[in-house]
């Protein structure tokens, strides 16, 4: 089963469609389907039957080869399985190759094969529950029988009609003819010798069940069958039993089996379970935090936006069952074509800012990367919609690059994916203040004269990403980025923003120093432009929500923030969170 899954996981991320895409997907991480070739190469039915069943025998005895296994219980199932389907496919075998004619294509095959009769589960014996009906009883006893379902309609069933021979044209035919058929209708004789046979096979135990209401609290009649158990034997009213709708659970010494005694123990438990996620608790996992040496920024700011969001994203890090998100494929893309762009710019003009001259090479070098670094993203399984998608992505980048070529001031392009904090990073972690370390991936740095601009690309809008609000809405990412140039490179900063790669207003949105304004540029909202104290405590803000990120981090201080936690509001993972708004 483990390799089931973890086949149908890399199909669905793949997003394979066919069989031979599956197959592919397949071969690619494991061994070869060589099965699947000696079938397809098959001459005729007779060889392809006598090829399943050397496929058949290799795969029944692989898990047990070199042993001498005894199975038993549950293990008989695989047993009873190729054996059903090694004598089918032996007859089969046996009749297309008696030259009668018989002919069996593929499919017919197929369904002969799917249709087979196994039984599953252990052979009757002592200590053992065997569920069956009146007439799969026969002559067998049982230490304990409970016949279940005594209500009329169900034991004694209803009568049903004859539909070749209807108990009407009975009538009529005895009527005419003076032959006289039994009718179907009249089955109260043979209920009441289904009911003796179920009654007579108990050794030590009988137990006769009723219902007097159904699951909607509609009455039901009881048998008819009990009255005459009551008339045979003594008064049983000290044996009865009744259990109503509202006994939902049994008490605690009377519980009959382990989950019937853990839903009695959960009666006795609280009426409603406290919404929300809550603090880890278990040492290995806080151990586990606390040993990190570098925190992520982007782990940072997911945590602060939602807890649980960070848990099941970065700690848990559950397989994935689809392909990325398209959007998140985009990003990475973008980010990609735009590094290549930029490098290449430099290689060929000397510099990496976009002006009116070197636009036409820019826009050159932007659509080759494109092309070049295609086949590292998949933007979706569809092929159809890929083309559009990166037709899509390219009309935007264009625009961008084309906003850039107008963009005035002295900053440039200086370090792109700047890495910090990794093990094939050129810059090590990033020690705060406080003594937390990060690390990270910096989109853009622009710089002038040792100042530093740090530029964070966005796939929408970026509204939500002005300066004023990053205190309401937990964002801190361009902040950190801030501080991290400044240790890492000996910078100072001039401001951190978040640059839209889509939409009609292409101005970035953040924080930058108002007395930067000639050198860095008229690009901006004024309302993002403060003065160097406003600056500051922005900056104060940002190191103390850090550290209080950091520590509750550590912490494994867990609760639930649905109001931020998916991009539109909302929970991004209501089964786990179990929130409710």
């Amino acid at each position: 089963p483990a390799l089931a899954d973890s086949l149908e996981a890399d199909v669905r991320v793949a997003g394979a469609r066919t069989a031979a895409e599956a197959r592919a997907v397949w071969e690619e991480k494991r061994w070869p389907l060589d099965q699947i070739e000696r079938l397809a190469r098959a001459r005729d039915t007779g060889a392809l039957i006598a090829e399943l069943n050397r496929c058949l025998e290799h795969l029944f005895a692989a898990p047990y080869r070199r042993r001498a296994a005894v199975l038993s219980g549950a293990e008989l199932d695989d047993p009873r399985a190729f054996e059903a389907a090694h004598d089918a496919l032996t007859e089969l075998r046996a009749v297309v190759g008696a030259g009668t004619g018989v002919r069996l294509d593929d499919r017919a095959l197929h369904q002969t094969l799917e249709r087979l009769p196994v039984r599953a589960g252990e052979n009757p014996q002592p200590d053992r529950v065997q569920v069956a009906s009146p007439l799969q009883i026969r002559a067998r006893r049982f230490a304990a029988v409970f016949v279940c379902g005594l209500v009329e309609g169900e034991f004694p069933a209803r009568a049903a009609p004859e539909a070749f021979l209807p108990d009407a044209d009975r009538r009529e035919l005895a009527r005419a003819s003076g032959l006289r058929l039994p009718l179907r209708e009249d089955q109260l004789e043979r209920e009441r010798y289904l009911f003796y046979v179920c009654a007579s096979r108990a050794e030590r135990l009988l137990v006769l069940s009723t219902r007097i209401c159904d699951e909607e609290g509609n009455p039901v009649a009881p048998s008819f069958l009990l009255s005459d158990v009551e008339a045979v034997l003594a008064d049983l009213s000290e044996h009865r039993r009744t259990r109503t709708l509202a006994e939902v659970t049994w008490s605690l010494d009377a519980a009959p089996t382990e989950a019937e005694w853990e839903r009695a123990v959960a009666r006795t438990g609280p009426r409603r379970v406290e919404e929300g996620a809550k603090p880890l608790s278990a040492p290995p996992a806080l151990e586990e935090l606390r040993a990190k040496d570098a925190l992520s920024a982007g782990a940072l700011e997911r945590f602060a936006g939602c807890p649980v969001k960070w848990l099941v994203e970065d700690v848990l890090d559950p397989v994935k069952l689809e392909p990325d998100p398209e959007q998140m494929v985009r990003g990475s893309y973008a980010h990609r074509v735009l590094e290549v762009t930029f490098r290449r710019l430099r290689e060929e003009t000397g510099s990496r800012r976009v002006t009116q001259e070197n636009l036409p090479q820019a826009e050159r070098i932007l659509v080759a990367a494109l092309e070049s670094e295609s086949g590292e993203f998949r933007l979706s399984p569809d092929q159809t919609r890929v083309r559009a998608a990166v037709r899509r992505l390219e009309f935007d980048l264009l625009r961008y690059i084309a906003h850039e070529a107008e963009r005035d001031g002295l900053f440039e392009p200086e370090h792109l994916e700047l890495r910090f904090g990794f093990s094939d990073s050129d810059h090590p972690a990033v020690e705060l203040d406080d003594g937390t370390r990060v690390r990270g991936v910096i989109d853009r740095v622009d710089t002038w004269n040792g100042w530093a601009l740090v530029r964070d690309y966005k796939s929408g809008k970026t509204e939500k990403y002005k300066g004023s609000d990053w205190e309401r809405e937990r964002r801190f990412q361009a902040a950190l980025y801030m501080l991290a140039v400044e240790r890492a490179l000996g910078l100072k900063a001039a401001g951190g923003v978040y640059v839209p790669l889509s939409g009609k207003d292409r101005r970035a949105r953040g924080l930058v120093l108002d007395e930067l304004s000639e050198q860095l540029g008229t690009d901006f909202v004024p309302t993002d432009r403060v003065d160097p104290e406003r600056f500051e405590e922005r900056v104060a803000w940002a190191r103390a929500a850090i550290h209080g990120t950091a520590e509750s981090m550590r912490a494994g201080t867990i609760c639930s923030l649905p109001d931020s936690c998916a991009w539109r509001g909302g929970c991004s993972y209501p089964s786990i969170c179990r929130t409710e708004d």
